[in-house]
């Protein structure tokens, strides 16, 4: 028996566009873009951040990951990848960064233990990237599709999405869509500092939070769903489901009720 069947390793391609940003000046400009503050991420280390507007409008919650000193990874939902880079092409100026929607692919990997195996089993050339749960058993590799390790048992976007759900995080375009202000993500607390320096966008979000001010729709979760209508449900997990509420008939719990 493999590893992978021993374990109950399973895996799936997410639907995702992946970002190559490489540049000198790569770190220190997606930091001054970036709601989160990622200007001390580590060669390795992940973080999840919403990108805004100067509106303070969202474009995308996106995941970042530094693969060498001067090279890094955004990914994000399919079809999602050229406006990012177009949001973010209109900042540049003079930094030295370039950036292009690759050919690599995400592909998670679910089951007991499984970021300390794809630890041992990924090569150099691609990375693992954390979901936002902080979860031994929940790890993804970005990299050509070549080089991701082919073990774990072919699941199908239904079961990964579910654990996700579960889980308590987002899916931009599904859950929270483009245009929806930080507020109503669900996600403020984990993609957004409020220590870094300025960001485009942050008079809003900084405004909303001072003021304790809740968004007209709020994405919530739900563990009865009779406590929700089937036209307001977003994702459903094994365990939950989501839902935009209107703040007027504000349910549910919060995301991060679910979070580690």
């Amino acid at each position: 028996m493999s590893t992978s069947e021993a374990t109950g390793l399973h895996s799936a391609d997410l639907d995702r566009d992946v970002i190559d940003v490489s540049g000198p000046d790569a770190l220190s400009f997606l930091h001054s873009q970036m709601a989160n503050d990622i200007n001390d991420i580590a060669v390795g280390e992940t973080v999840h951040s919403l990108l805004l507007e100067p509106t303070g409008h969202l474009v995308a919650l996106v995941r970042i990951v530094r693969h060498r000193d001067d090279a890094l990874t955004i990914d994000v939902e399919r079809g999602y990848g050229e406006v990012v880079v177009k949001r973010l092409s209109k900042f540049i100026l003079r930094a030295k960064v370039v950036m292009s929607v690759g050919t690599k692919v995400v592909r998670a990997f679910r089951g007991n233990n499984a970021r300390e195996i794809l630890r041992g089993a990924t090569s150099s050339s691609c990375a693992l990237a954390q979901p936002w749960w902080d979860d031994a058993n929940a790890i993804d590799v970005i990299g050509d599709i070549a080089d991701i390790p082919a073990i774990g048992l072919l699941s199908d976007m239904k079961t990964v999405d579910a654990i996700r759900v579960d889980a308590g995080w987002p899916r931009l375009g599904v859950d929270i869509e483009a245009g929806d202000i930080p507020a109503a993500t669900g996600v403020v607390a984990a993609a957004v500092s409020f220590t870094k320096g300025c960001y485009p966008g942050q008079e809003l979000v900084e405004r909303m939070d001072s003021r304790g001010t809740v968004a007209p729709v709020v994405l919530r979760v739900f563990s009865n769903v009779d406590e929700v209508s089937e036209a307001d449900v977003t994702s459903r997990g094994s365990k939950y489901v989501f839902a935009r509420v209107k703040r007027g008939e504000l349910r549910g719990e919060e995301l991060q009720a679910l979070w580690h």
